[in-house]
């Protein structure tokens, strides 16, 4: 915002000087600004680009998260839940250990 107004002061300085015929006072102030909001763009194009990238990997990880838990369902639904498949295993374990 202020590298906003330093610009439009200095070109409405440099109008004047222009209209009026005198030399403006340090003219390489308004290359200064220029490359000063260029740093500001470039700074900001480079966080924006890894928003974009965190975000597909956010979304990769929910499509991988969601195939597992599609993957849990399948087979939970096909061997009955995974407490009664836990208290099997300790059942079959306790009566191997009789044995």
């Amino acid at each position: 915002l202020v590298l906003y107004k330093e610009k439009n002061m200095l070109l409405t300085e440099a109008n004047l000087a222009r209209r009026h015929g005198y030399m403006m006072i340090q003219p390489d102030r308004r290359k200064k600004v220029r490359k000063s909001m260029g740093g500001i763009r470039h700074v900001l194009g480079e966080r924006k680009r890894a928003k974009i990238a965190d975000h597909k990997l956010y979304l990769e990880e929910l499509e991988r998260v969601g195939a597992l838990l599609e993957d849990l369902d399948v087979a939970a639904g096909e061997g009955g839940s995974m407490e009664d498949d836990m208290h099997n295993e300790a059942t079959e374990k306790l009566e191997e250990d009789k044995i």
